[in-house]
């Protein structure tokens, strides 16, 4: 797990190419509203977004840059989506001083990013390595709830059902992922 848990760290930057649309047709993983919210509380991820980012007047102004992009959403019709200040054709006029939201893109395997774009196969990939991660946690957990019905002693049974909570936590993590279908 601690090969999952290390997602960034392994992204393969050399996919990136660099074509500029997860610059031109951006849609952050909270609300506007609840971003707006968490910059006034000085969260410094929300800041660091609202610095970069502009919001597009409709999602018609983002469908009219790239449909594709906007339609390749999930519930794109209730999102707002918004463009990058610094993108200049397919550069970024602030490279070397870029914040960390962009240089960690993708930072999920569940990134929303363009279609074509030179990370979806490997994000694909790494979605596979956790969705087999979580169907095991809940094989293992499966066979420990098995065995708390077999055991009497109150101490096995304790430790027994502190495994199963472990478990469900972690499950719980992906739960915004869809883990309960996997």
């Amino acid at each position: 797990m601690d090969d999952i848990l290390k997602f960034c760290d392994r992204r393969p930057q050399r996919l990136c190419l660099m074509c500029g649309k997860c610059c031109r047709v951006v849609v952050p993983s909270v609300p506007y509203e609840k971003l707006k919210q968490m910059a006034e509380e000085n969260n410094q991820e929300a800041l660091d977004f609202l610095e970069l980012f502009e919001p597009y007047e409709s999602i018609e102004a983002a469908m009219a840059v790239d449909e594709d992009i906007v339609k390749n959403v999930p519930n794109y019709e209730s999102m707002t989506f918004f463009r990058c200040r610094f993108l200049d054709g397919n550069l970024c006029t602030r490279y070397e001083t870029r914040l960390g939201v962009c240089k960690r893109f993708p930072d999920s395997p569940w990134a929303v990013s363009p279609p074509g774009c030179g990370f979806d196969g490997w994000l694909y990939m790494e979605r596979e390595k956790i969705m087999k991660y979580i169907r095991g946690l809940k094989e293992e957990q499966l066979n420990y709830k098995v065995q708390l019905k077999i055991y009497e002693d109150e101490a096995t049974k304790e430790k027994l059902k502190s495994l199963i909570d472990s478990i469900d936590k972690s499950i719980a993590m992906y739960h915004k992922y869809g883990s309960d279908r996997w």
